[in-house]
């Protein structure tokens, strides 16, 4: 499987910054060899609200190394950055695991999870989370910092009251519950984004 990073970061100017992703930041990504990027800014996330968050997919850990140090390295991008009053936070890497829909929605969910992460689980998830979700995925951490964390599951959806009802639903199945009891795995913490 493929592995992204996950950048949060703080901004003083919200539209300068997208107007820099779109224009200098996500062409340097692609450059570097990213598939897949994307930007959401949180909204129900504790201290985190109000942070953006930028997914970059690369094929490996090598890739995101080095495409990590040439984005950030680049002239234009470190521009950008300055004149918008961006300043990253922190990043982590994770491996997908297991994936099933697609990655569109007006927003996204991140469940922190601790325990054992593997793709065990996704299969039964899935079957509840599809009605609510337009995509389902799960992460493995490989790399972020101090975490309370060793995975992460997210879901994208566009009403976020009926990717609830498929979560409830999705956690009283005997299968998951099973599952999760098996690896020692238990949900720590929860964000919710707005998809930009």
């Amino acid at each position: 499987m493929s592995f992204i990073t996950a950048t949060i970061g703080a901004t003083q100017d919200r539209e300068g910054f997208l107007a820099s992703w779109n224009n200098v930041t996500k062409p340097k990504a692609i450059e570097m060899g990213s598939m897949d990027t994307s930007v959401v800014q949180f909204v129900m996330g504790g201290e985190m609200a109000g942070l953006m968050g930028v997914s970059m997919e690369w094929e490996s850990v090598d890739a995101a190394m080095e495409g990590s140090e040439g984005i950030m390295s680049d002239p234009g991008v470190r521009e950008a950055l300055g004149s918008t009053g961006t300043s990253v936070v922190r990043r982590s890497i994770m491996e997908i695991l297991a994936e099933d829909g697609v990655r569109e929605g007006k927003y996204l969910s991140c469940t922190y999870v601790a325990g054992g992460i593997s793709a065990e689980a996704q299969e039964v998830g899935w079957r509840h989370a599809q009605s609510g979700a337009n995509g389902f995925m799960t992460c493995g951490l490989v790399a972020g910092g101090m975490a309370g964390w060793a995975g992460a599951v997210f879901a994208w959806t566009d009403s976020v009251d009926a990717m609830n009802a498929s979560r409830a639903s999705m956690m009283a199945d005997p299968q998951m519950q099973q599952i999760m009891a098996k690896n020692g795995t238990s949900p720590v913490g929860r964000v919710i984004m707005r998809v930009l």
